[in-house]
């Protein structure tokens, strides 16, 4: 697949996502068009997470992802012992707590990689669905479309109360810093209902 087709396809995992979360919104129009044109801006933030975070936690998702396809056990823990990174126990136990795994200095070393392996396996499925493989130029990340889909909305939210902001200083309308775009939304309309009524 080129990386267009990557590309195109996370965006669409992730839009469907977006949309579920947000249906019920009065403005849908406005939302559908916001998230499509800041989606690929979300996602290169994301790419930069990805490739400036830390080289064990990419090789932990590149695993999962992997791991995630693999036909049984065997091949998991020959994936893993291909990692540089699990040729030490100390990494292979650090990996094993990153999974939720009690794994301590006194486990053999093939003990720790087989636990890691059957969970990995057993939780194929779960992690299939996680974690995306994305492809840009000759280099592979593993994105997480929920994590995409998150900062998604929280762009949004934020642009929307920034613009109910706007609104409100320019009726002169007092914000508290922790109101949110809904807050700031209600108070500009008990306001305008309030000067309505005035009027009348």
């Amino acid at each position: 697949m080129d990386e267009r087709g990557y590309r195109d396809d996370l965006k669409k995992i992730v839009l469907e996502m977006t949309q579920k979360d947000l249906e019920g919104n009065a403005s849908q129009r406005g939302i559908k068009k916001y998230l499509e044109g800041n989606i690929d801006k979300i996602i290169n933030e994301n790419i930069k997470k990805a490739s400036s975070g830390m080289s064990c936690n990419n090789v932990y998702l590149n695993i999962l992802k992997n791991g995630s396809n693999e036909k049984n056990i065997s091949l998991i823990v020959k994936s893993i012992k291909s990692e540089d990174l699990f040729k030490s126990k100390k990494e292979l136990i650090k990996f094993a707590r990153y999974l939720g795994i009690n794994a301590t200095t006194k486990n053999s070393y093939n003990s720790i990689l087989r636990r890691i392996a059957s969970h990995i396996y057993s939780n194929r499925s779960e992690y299939s669905k996680r974690y995306f493989s994305y492809q840009r130029g000759d280099r592979e990340y593993i994105l997480e479309p929920e994590r995409i889909k998150e900062d998604l909305i929280e762009s949004y939210k934020s642009k929307a109360r920034n613009d109910m902001k706007s609104i409100a200083k320019l009726l002169e309308i007092s914000v508290d810093d922790e109101d949110n775009a809904e807050d700031i939304r209600r108070k500009v309309i008990n306001y305008i209902m309030k000067e309505k009524l005035n009027k009348k």
